[in-house]
C-alpha cells in the first residue's frame, strides 16, 4: 500500500506510531549486540521497517526460539521499505523500497547473519514498488508496481545477486500488492487489491516471464497478501477489506484456482499476511485491525479451514506481517503500531501458540515485511 500518496489506513498508523513513540519508552529500540559465531543451521529473521527506512536482523535462538539483534542492525535501505525476501540459497537479502522506487540487494554473511549492501545496489523497480519475490530456482526476481498495474521481472545473479531488468512487463488487475510463486516454480499469484481478485499466471522456465493462463480467481473484499502450500495444492488469500481469508485448491496442469467449500473462512478484523507451515497443517493469519493472529488447521484433503481451540492470540499494535520458521516450532509476527515483533512457541500436536518469554522484540519503527533465513527451500 502506498504511503506516501493518499491512504487514510497508513496516515493513521503513522500518527498511532507517533504518539505511541512519544508516549511509550518502554519499546526504544536496544543497540545492537556484538557478532555471534554461529553453524550454518542458524536461523535469522530480517525486518523491513518501513517508518524507519532500514532493515533489522535478528539470530534465532535455536532452544527458545528468543531473539537477538546482530552486530550493525539495523541497516539503512531505501526509503519506506514494504517488502523482505531472501534468495532460495540464503545468500541475498532483497528489498522493495516504495518511497524511492528502488529495490536494495543485501548479501548475507554465512558466519553470522550480518547484512553487506551489495556492489549496484539499490536498483531501480519503477513507480511505487509493493512486493518483491524471487523464483525457487533464484534465477529470477518479480516486483509489483501498484499504480502501472503491472510486474517487472528481474534475471539474478546468482553469484553476486544484481538484478537485471527484462525489457517486458506484465499486466496485472487493478493496484497490485502481493505476489507469491508456488514452491514448484510453476505458478504465480498476484492480489489485485481494488478488483478482489487473484491474478493467475504460469511460468516460463527458460524466460521467467508470467504467462497468463486460467482466469482471475474471485476473493473476498481487497484481498492484500496471498500464500501457497509447500505442497503446492492450495492457496490462500487474506482479505483486508473484511474478515476473512479465502481458501483455493489449485490445478496442477494450468494453476487455475477453484475456490473451497466454506470459503472465505472468518479470521479477525482486517488480516493482512497470511502465512503456512513446512507440512501444510497449519495456517497463520495476522489480523491488522483487531491486534491478533488467527491459527488455523488446514484439512490435508480438502484444503478447508479450522479455527484451532485458543486461536486467536494477542499480537502487538497493528501486526502486518507473520512468518513461520520451517525447521523450528517458532512463529513471529511484526507489529507496525508499535515497532515489536511478537514471538511464539508453537504445539506441534494441537498447533496451539504460547508467547515466549522476552516477547514482544524492540525493533526500529513501522516493521512491515518479515522473512526468516536459514532454512532449506522447498522445491
Amino acid at each position: 500500500m502506498k504511503f506516501l500518496r493518499n491512504s487514510a489506513r497508513l496516515t493513521f498508523v503513522s500518527i498511532t506510531l507517533i504518539l505511541f513513540f512519544l508516549s511509550n519508552t518502554a519499546y526504544s529500540a536496544p543497540k545492537p549486540s556484538s557478532s555471534i559465531a554461529v553453524n550454518d543451521q542458524s536461523h535469522y529473521v530480517y525486518s523491513a521497517n518501513q517508518a524507519a527506512h532500514n532493515v533489522s536482523a535478528f539470530r534465532i535462538n535455536p532452544v527458545n526460539g528468543n531473539l537477538t539483534e546482530l552486530k550493525g542492525s539495523p541497516y539503512k535501505s531505501g526509503e519506506y521499505p514494504v517488502s523482505i525476501v531472501t534468495s532460495p540459497d540464503n545468500q541475498f537479502v532483497y528489498v522493495a523500497n516504495q518511497g524511492s522506487d528502488s529495490v536494495s540487494v543485501f548479501q548475507i554473511d554465512p558466519v553470522n547473519g550480518v547484512l553487506n549492501e551489495i556492489n549496484g545496489s539499490p536498483f531501480s523497480a519503477g513507480k511505487y514498488p509493493d512486493a518483491i519475490t524471487v523464483s525457487p530456482n533464484g534465477k529470477f526476481a518479480y516486483v509489483t508496481n501498484e499504480n502501472a498495474k503491472l510486474i517487472i521481472t528481474f534475471n539474478v545473479d546468482q553469484l553476486t545477486g544484481a538484478l537485471t531488468k527484462v525489457n517486458k512487463t506484465v499486466s496485472t488487475g487493478e493496484h497490485p500488492i502481493s505476489i507469491n510463486i508456488s514452491p514448484n516454480g510453476k505458478f504465480a499469484y498476484v492480489a489485485n487489491f481494488y478488483d478482489h481478485n487473484l491474478s493467475v499466471y504460469k511460468i516460463n522456465p527458460k524466460t521467467g516471464i508470467f504467462e497468463s493462463s486460467a482466469p482471475n480467481a474471485k476473493t473476498d473484499d481487497r484481498p492484500i497478501y496471498v500464500t501457497i502450500t509447500a505442497d503446492n495444492r492450495f492457496a490462500y488469500s487474506s482479505n483486508y477489506g473484511s474478515t476473512t481469508v479465502s481458501a483455493f485448491s489449485i490445478n496442477q496442469k494450468t494453476g487455475g484456482l477453484t475456490e473451497i467449500k466454506g470459503s472465505p473462512f472468518i479470521a479477525g478484523a482486517q488480516p493482512y499476511s497470511v502465512t503456512t507451515d513446512k507440512d501444510s497443517n497449519y495456517l497463520y493469519a495476522a489480523n491488522w485491525g483487531s491486534h491478533d493472529l488467527s491459527v488455523f488447521k488446514i484439512n490435508a484433503d480438502s484444503g478447508e479451514l479450522k479455527e484451532i481451540k485458543g486461536s486467536p492470540y494477542n499480537t502487538g499494535w497493528f501486526p502486518y506481517a507473520v512468518v513461520r520458521d520451517y525447521d523450528k516450532p517458532y512463529v513471529y509476527v511484526a507489529n507496525n503500531g508499535e515497532g515489536t515483533i511478537s514471538a511464539y512457541h508453537v504445539d506441534e500436536q494441537s498447533g496451539a501458540l504460547e508467547s515466549i518469554k522476552g516477547s514482544p522484540y524492540p525493533t526500529e519503527l513501522g516493521p512491515y515485511s518479515m522473512i526468516i533465513s536459514g532454512f532449506a527451500m522447498i522445491e
